[in-house]
């Protein structure tokens, strides 16, 4: 998948990472045994800068 390029026009790959899902119930944090890939930045291959994202790179939830 292309991802776009940096403004120094170095080709741009995603940080992928683990996300649980949590939620609030009676005031108190509990996880929900949900989780997803998702993607936390871009990073240009080149010089190295950051880009930030939305959550329209994560992929769906799924349980354990």
């Amino acid at each position: 998948m292309d991802y776009g390029e940096c403004e120094c026009g170095g080709k741009l790959s995603p940080v992928w990472f683990q996300e649980e899902e949590i939620a609030i119930m009676h005031g108190i944090m509990c996880r929900t045994g949900r989780h997803r890939r998702a993607v936390s930045h871009l990073v240009c291959e080149e010089c190295l800068r950051n880009y930030a994202v939305d959550d329209s790179f994560d992929g769906p939830w799924t349980r354990s």
